[in-house]
């Protein structure tokens, strides 16, 4: 492999086709070419794509990450044409450079429902209506980060964090954010996990990690820590690595800041008291989502089916 370049070249599907005349599109050092795509109809538009460029070395270069370069290049693409873009696979140099090991593969297994769930139901149906609505969307976010994982591990790991944000910022009532996030996990998470790293200094570490993590990415743009990709990589609780200025910082493995928010959510449900002959209101909840408050643009009759021209949707116009 030569150290002057390296040619690249990623494996694509877009959900959105090149026009018939055009074999390929070549802006700066990128060029995208389409390959041979089955299609399931003749409305379908989705199409596979090399994208290709040389990743060029300095004198003084040591190493470089061009899947991750080819990774900003398609995101531009899918914000530019408004379509999705899925990362298939990379050669680099003519040689294959993917390797499909799932982060979740830690969720793979057979379902086991707790000796309490019914129990967990019944406290689920007892909350009052504005902390189970907050709970529940802790659920979703939750399910949500579980789902992107293997695609999108930065996003997952946000979200996770957001989970506990939902219901957090709810129950402590701090005033601070950062502080009602730990002060929440702290409260309702099993000391089975300070246990297993044993070290409350290095649980409060990790926990505050996570939390920083979000912010980075959430007023800085800035992806998941390296750090945590490798502990998901050697099946570890977390990593020790150094950053500018010879930093020390522990970054928790996703699969392990899972485990902690599932144990958290999960704990705090288990605390709550059972009100006796509460009825659910989770049918109700659904109901108030699905939802549209409007009104007519003219006069209507009951039972008449409308139509968008009957209802007022538009921005008033001037007099």
């Amino acid at each position: 492999m030569s150290k002057e370049s390296l040619h690249i070249e990623i494996l694509f599907t877009s959900s959105k086709a090149l026009e018939p005349r055009l074999k390929e599109v070549t802006f700066g050092k990128y060029r995208i070419g389409s390959i041979p795509t089955a299609k399931e109809s003749l409305d379908d538009t989705h199409e596979r794509f090399i994208l290709e460029f040389y990743d060029l070395w300095k004198e003084w270069q040591t190493s470089s990450n061009p899947e991750k370069e080819g990774d900003y290049v398609l995101s531009l693409l899918s914000l530019v044409n408004r379509m999705k873009v899925e990362f298939d696979s990379i050669k680099i140099n003519n040689v294959q450079g993917t390797l499909r090991r799932k982060r979740s593969s830690f969720l793979m297994g057979k379902i086991e429902l707790p000796t309490d769930f019914v129990e967990l139901l019944k406290k689920l149906q007892s909350l009052d209506s504005d902390l189970l609505r907050q709970y529940l969307r802790s659920c979703s976010v939750y399910r949500a980060a579980l789902s992107l994982i293997d695609d999108n591990p930065t996003l997952s790991f946000f979200l996770l964090v957001t989970a506990i944000e939902a219901i957090s910022n709810k129950v402590m009532k701090t005033g601070d954010q950062r502080k009602d996030f730990m002060e929440f996990i702290l409260k309702y998470l099993q000391k089975s996990f300070e246990d297993e790293l044993g070290s409350r200094k290095l649980l409060l570490l990790l926990i505050e990690e996570a939390y920083t993590m979000r912010c980075a990415f959430t007023h800085g743009g800035k992806e998941i820590s390296i750090g945590t990709l490798s502990a998901d990589q050697t099946d570890r609780k977390y990593v020790k690595h150094y950053v500018k200025d010879d930093q020390e910082v522990y970054s928790p493995s996703l699969s392990w800041f899972a485990s902690v928010v599932q144990a958290v959510l999960l704990k705090f449900l288990r605390e709550q008291e059972v009100v006796k002959g509460q009825e659910s209101i989770l049918s109700d909840l659904a109901k108030e989502e699905s939802i549209i408050y409007v009104r007519a643009a003219k006069e209507v009759k009951t039972g008449q089916v409308l139509t968008t021209k009957d209802i007022d949707l538009d921005y008033p116009k001037k007099a």
